[in-house]
């Protein structure tokens, strides 16, 4: 299964039927289709999700992503040595440290600089691979697909206070403990939620 993030909504690739209410379900779709979900999307608000159905899922996500320039990013959910986990204010949202590849760069070494440039968090080692994530916008009228590669860091200290990266929007840089309040939550991007939930969960396993 894919899962990419149009307007903050979920569009899954997936073989079998949802059980989720709110989604609209479409079978077996044609490149027209792929092409016009962002409109889709914006003519009913009401969603919460698109469930694309396919015998071949991957062939459909390949589709889709032929219709975008792709841009790869890196970046990681960070945990203290407190059991304190770091989120950054960017742009007046609550989102997490990540940032563009550099050219033959590696992905891993994108990961680190990136948290290091937003939030002045170093002493970071990265402890597993969170997956990807994806997400869609347009720039200049190019429609971006763009590829986050995601890493669990262990950060060698307790609350260290972070330096936010004003150029990049960043006004904050917190420590927050699981659960995190809600304020938090209803002002976070669905996907960044989804990841951060992942990886707690699978730290307390």
């Amino acid at each position: 299964m894919y899962e990419v993030y149009i307007m903050n909504r979920p569009v899954f690739f997936q073989e079998n039927t949802p059980e989720a209410e709110d989604v609209l379900v479409i079978r077996e779709p044609g490149k027209s289709t792929l092409d016009n979900l962002p409109n889709l999307i914006r003519q009913h608000p009401e969603l919460r999700g698109v469930v694309l159905l396919s015998e071949d899922p991957e062939s459909r996500w390949m589709d889709f992503c032929y219709g975008y320039r792709e841009i790869l990013a890196a970046g990681c959910v960070v945990r203290n040595n407190q059991g304190g986990y770091l989120w950054i204010e960017r742009n007046g949202k609550w989102d997490l440290p990540k940032g563009k590849v550099e050219p033959n760069e590696k992905i891993e070494v994108a990961a680190v600089r990136e948290v290091e440039e937003e939030t002045g968090i170093g002493r970071l080692t990265l402890t597993r691979d969170l997956g990807q994530t994806y997400h869609t916008y347009e720039e200049n009228g190019v429609p971006i697909l763009k590829t986050t590669f995601w890493f669990f860091a262990e950060h060698d200290g307790a609350a260290t206070p972070g330096a936010p990266q004003a150029i990049e929007g960043i006004t904050g840089v917190h420590w927050l403990s699981p659960p995190v309040d809600e304020s938090v939550r209803s002002n976070a991007y669905p996907s960044i939620l989804s990841l951060m939930d992942r990886a707690v969960a699978s730290q307390e396993d």
